[in-house]
């Protein structure tokens, strides 16, 4: 009577480990077809980014921007400090 009951536990992990494994290989059917469309979408990412005008270098404010602010504030000080004094 144990062999019986030796095969019904056999059996029962059998089809518990078939279940398993095929739960298994239907998540690495979905992972695989997630990685495709990862790597489908930086495909597509790269070639917009081709596509796309590169950007335009930061323009900074040049040497008259800085005398005309310069001469600005110290001409305001200057009138500041007369109209005070």
């Amino acid at each position: 009577m144990s062999y019986r009951n030796d095969d019904d536990a056999h059996g029962e992990r059998a089809t518990a480990l078939i279940d398993e494994i095929g739960k298994l290989e239907r998540q690495k059917v979905d992972h695989a077809k997630t990685e495709s469309r990862l790597e489908q979408a930086r495909r597509e990412l790269s070639t917009l980014q081709a596509h796309a005008p590169a950007p335009e270098p930061e323009k900074r404010p040049g040497l008259i921007t800085h005398v005309l602010v310069f001469v600005g504030t110290a001409g305001a000080a200057f009138l500041g400090y007369t109209l005070l004094f």
